[in-house]
């Protein structure tokens, strides 16, 4: 019998490469996506792993991933209901919509306009029942309690009072005030300074609301507004979705005017972070469960069905981003012209910070698992961490894995061979056709630290770690192809101590010689933080010029050290002579020389 194997969700005995089926049933969780926020429903999406890990047999698990937020009925997202059933708007040109009545340049309550609704063939009439500060609320006249429908003044009232005056994480700011603060100031393409929130029936009954670009777009001035679109029904039944609903569109309608064509990982995020920042965090009380379940999904890949999982995993990473990076990032990231990774990259560098995404991401995935460290978790995940597989017990060999996608993660916890503390060493061999990350995490008497890992141009690497009541490793996956790795994993006598801090923090951020120096194969390269900080880890040519970077993310206290097999960053090797090994952190830099010889 082969080795064992690991795959992402799932480990299973056998040998070579997972089957197909193997590949399709574990990690993948449920798909979508949404141009709009608020639809319908989100079913049972759900994930079922088989999970084996040498020769311990371990049950099944059925990991919900949908369901209606706050209720047992089903409901669908704005963006999968205006790609589905609410692609439908009249043409036009139609002559059902030839007299339209123009928006008159003063609105007041009263005033009667028609509406484009998606999914429908005809227009809306409404009727303005509120004139706010910073909007105009319209009621389909279908929907008014005097004709039977389910909307009353005071239904109208507080929603003009949440847009306008006061939300639940301010009571001195409007929904309006707080995320134009955050995302910057919404279009005007209708000559009016106030957004038009249009109270209707939508015709998919599990919508909750929507922002339709086209609206915005609309030929006919007429009928060419800045418009979010609730349900009224929803409104009545389940005011906190509604009310989270409106933040999340308005941020869209924000980020339309902005960045049109903003990718919808990115876009979805932020709508989902304009949530927490009016004061309803997760309106959808299942999308960050989803995710925590199936952390093996791409972050920067919005499908065309989106699931709870994809709106769970976007909207922890832009709270990540700007718990971390600040309200500056957030707002650049609307302005950015350049989209999806490449944004976010120019939107740091525009808010003044030196990361890209990927140092981003990095940090993030390391900081879903130490959720409570409080050095590395953020807010937003509340305690709340990934889900992690146990290991087989030590030693073991040859226990193969897989990231199936691209920007995901996968991770098991490993225990000492015997009781108590242990030393622990992990082996990593991944498939060079791809490109890997490798962290990890050491527990100690209830305290947590990570541990710096560097893969070598193969995708190989080793952790060494004395003393521990458990270690976890997680291994990400940066590239379109490659996800595959192989772990070891046995005790081990220490020697020298290569592991973050064990016997107190440094005094100073330092970097320390390399050994052995000169070397061939391969070089060890210690270095200490005196405080947690982002850390660049490079290697220079004589010019100055970076051959390759060993270490690009956040790091706590302590002294790490990493390790290089002489080759540049896409793994071929360098030739003799004499490099410059480069540490930035802590806001100070320092240099070693280092010789190859071959």
């Amino acid at each position: 019998m082969g080795a064992p194997l690991l795959t992402v969700g799932a480990l299973q005995t056998g040998s070579g490469q997972p089957s197909r089926e193997e590949r399709r049933e574990v990690g993948t969780g449920s798909s979508g996506s949404g141009a709009g926020r608020r639809t319908g429903a989100e079913g049972q999406s759900g994930m079922r792993t088989g999970v084996a890990l040498a020769l311990v047999a371990l049950l099944a698990a059925a990991w919900p991933c949908g369901g209606a937020p706050g209720g047992d009925e089903p409901w669908l997202r704005g963006g999968e209901y205006l790609a589905g059933p609410g692609a439908v708007l009249p043409p036009p040109a139609a002559g059902k919509i030839a007299q339209v009545r123009p928006t008159p340049d003063v609105v007041s309550v009263g005033t009667e306009l028609d509406f484009l609704v998606a999914g429908d063939f005809y227009l809306r009439p409404g009727t303005c029942r509120y004139v706010g500060e910073h909007c105009y609320i319209f009621v389909e006249n279908a929907q008014w309690d005097t004709a039977g429908g389910p909307i009353y003044q005071d239904h109208v009232d507080e929603l003009g009072a949440l847009f306008d005056r006061a939300t639940p994480a301010d009571p001195t700011r409007g929904v309006y005030e707080l995320l134009t603060a955050t995302f910057g100031p919404p279009p005007d393409v209708d000559g009016h300074e106030r957004i038009f929130i249009f109270v209707v029936e939508i015709a998919d009954a599990r919508v909750v609301g929507f922002f339709d670009p086209r609206v915005a777009a609309w030929p006919d001035a007429a009928l060419r507004r800045d418009t979010i679109y609730l349900d009224a029904g929803m409104l009545r039944a389940r005011p906190y979705l509604a009310r989270g609903t409106l933040a999340h569109e308005f941020q869209h309608l924000i980020h339309f005017g902005a960045d049109s064509d903003e990718e919808n990982w990115v876009n979805e995020g932020l709508s989902g972070y304009a949530e927490a920042v009016a004061g309803f965090p997760e309106t959808d009380t299942s999308m960050v469960p989803a995710f925590l379940a199936n952390p093996d999904i791409d972050l920067t890949s919005w499908p065309v069905v989106a699931g709870a999982a994809n709106y769970g995993c976007t909207y922890l990473f832009v709270s990540f981003l700007a718990e971390r990076y600040g309200a500056a990032s957030i707002r650049a990231l609307v302005a950015e012209p350049r989209n999806g990774t490449f944004g976010v990259t120019a939107a740091l560098r525009a808010a003044g910070h030196a990361a890209d995404f990927d140092a981003v991401w990095a940090d993030w995935i390391l900081a879903n698992y130490a959720a409570a460290d409080p050095a590395l978790g953020y807010a937003a995940l509340r305690g709340r961490r990934i889900r992690m597989y146990p290991a087989p017990g030590l030693p073991f060999s040859g226990v193969q894995g897989l990231v199936s996608r691209r920007w995901g993660t996968v991770g098991v916890v490993l225990h000492p061979a015997s009781a108590g503390r242990g030393h622990i060493r992990v082996d990593l061999v991944g498939d060079e056709n791809g490109r890997l990350r490798m962290w990890g995490y050491a527990m100690r008497g209830g305290a947590g630290q990570p541990v710096a890992v560097a893969l070598d141009s193969r995708q190989s690497g080793q952790l060494a770690v004395p003393d521990v009541d458990s270690l976890a490793v997680l291994v990400g996956r940066t590239s379109p192809l490659g996800g595959s790795f192989w772990l070891s994993a046995a005790p081990y006598v220490p020697t020298v101590v290569a592991t973050a801090g064990t016997a107190g923090l440094p005094e100073r951020t330092a970097l320390l010689p390399a050994y052995p120096n000169p070397f061939n194969a391969a070089t060890m390269v210690p270095f200490s933080l005196a405080v947690a900080a982002h850390a660049e880890l490079s290697i220079l040519n004589v010019l100055g010029q970076e051959v390759a970077r060993l270490v690009d993310g956040f790091l706590p206290a302590g002294t790490h050290q990493v390790r290089w097999d002489g080759r540049d960053q896409v793994g071929m090797p360098v030739g003799s002579g004499t490099y410059v090994i480069a540490l930035r952190a802590d806001g100070s830099e320092a240099a070693r020389p280092v010789t190859v010889a071959k």
